[in-house]
C-alpha cells in the first residue's frame, strides 16, 4: 500500500513528464520553413518558433540589383515564409489540449492527497480505538 508521500510523488512526477510533453510538443509544433524570392538567389527560414533562423543570397551578384530590388525582394520572401508558416500551423490535425490535462492532473493530485489524509487520520481513529483508546 502507497503511503500519501508516494503517491503524491508519483503524482507530480506525473505532471512533470506532462509538463516536458508540452513543451515539446510546441517545439516541435511546426517544422522549420524555407521560401525563396529572385528566382532562388534570396532565401530565408523560419525556425519552429517563428523566428527567422537563416538568411541566405545564392548569388553574391542578387546584391547587385540594387537597394529598391532587395527591399521588395526580402520584404516578399519573409512574408512567403511566413505565409507557409501560418499555413502549416492551421493543419487540421486535432492537437490534444495539454493545458487541460494538466489542470486534471493537478486536480487529481489535490484531490487524492486530500483523500488520503482523511483515509489516513480514519485509519488513526480505528486504530486508536482498537487499541483501547477512547
Amino acid at each position: 500500500m502507497f503511503g500519501e508521500e508516494a503517491i503524491a510523488q508519483q503524482l507530480a512526477e506525473a505532471r512533470t513528464a506532462l509538463d516536458e510533453v508540452r513543451q515539446t510538443q510546441r517545439d516541435q509544433l511546426v517544422q522549420p520553413v524555407t521560401a525563396e524570392e529572385a528566382d532562388g538567389r534570396i532565401q530565408v527560414t523560419l525556425g519552429p518558433n517563428g523566428r527567422v533562423e537563416k538568411f541566405r543570397f545564392t548569388e553574391e551578384r542578387v546584391l547587385k540589383e540594387g537597394t529598391e530590388f532587395l527591399e521588395a525582394a526580402i520584404a516578399k520572401v519573409v512574408n512567403a515564409a511566413l505565409d507557409a508558416r501560418a499555413e502549416a500551423l492551421s493543419a487540421d490535425v486535432p492537437t490534444p489540449d495539454l493545458e487541460a490535462i494538466g489542470a486534471a492532473v493537478a486536480q487529481i493530485q489535490e484531490q487524492g492527497v486530500r483523500q488520503m489524509r482523511d483515509m489516513t487520520a480514519h485509519i488513526s481513529q480505528v486504530m486508536a480505538k482498537l487499541q483501547g483508546g477512547s
